[in-house]
């Protein structure tokens, strides 16, 4: 049975992807209202969903503003010693609890992504898909409904990996 989804989901849902899909990039400034119309969202989920944000440390306060967060060395660092345990765990569960054609979904995302490697964005949205698929067949934890996001870090770290 699919997890219904609520409002304020939605909404965390679609900003956390403008976030990781570069739509807002770090420094940007995210406006209750402006989200609202651009998603189509009344203002009470956007703004449940900006707290949450606010809260994971992917949006900074800058007096009332809220903007999306830059995330120095250190802290992107520190964001993927804790994604890599996560998606560790979740390979883990996968491995013990995935149906075969879970896995017979995962090897085919694995062979067509070979052939992305020269398109960093296509990479990206492939990694976030096999990602979700695996979160998917390690059903039955809480695992399966976390989302970790390093948006900001994922485009800091091809920045940094361009310029030098």
């Amino acid at each position: 049975m699919a997890e219904a989804k609520t409002p304020q989901k939605d909404a965390y849902e679609l900003i956390l992807e403008a976030i990781d899909e570069g739509v807002f990039r770090p420094g940007d400034r995210l406006v209750e209202s402006d989200l609202a119309e651009r998603f189509n969202v009344s203002r009470t989920p956007i703004r449940e969903a900006l707290q949450r944000l606010e809260t994971q440390s992917m949006l900074t306060r800058q007096g009332r503003s809220l903007i999306v967060a830059s995330l120095d060395h250190n802290q992107l660092a520190e964001l993927y010693a804790v994604r890599a345990e996560l998606e560790g765990l979740a390979a883990q569960l996968a491995a013990q609890h995935a149906a075969e054609e879970e896995i017979r979904v995962l090897h085919r995302m694995v062979e067509h992504d070979r052939g992305l490697v020269d398109d960093p964005d296509g990479l990206s949205r492939a990694n976030r898909r096999f990602h979700k698929q695996m979160r998917k067949a390690a059903a039955g934890w809480r695992w399966k409904n976390t989302r970790l996001s390093c948006a900001p870090s994922r485009r800091a770290m091809a920045r940094r990996r361009r310029r030098h």
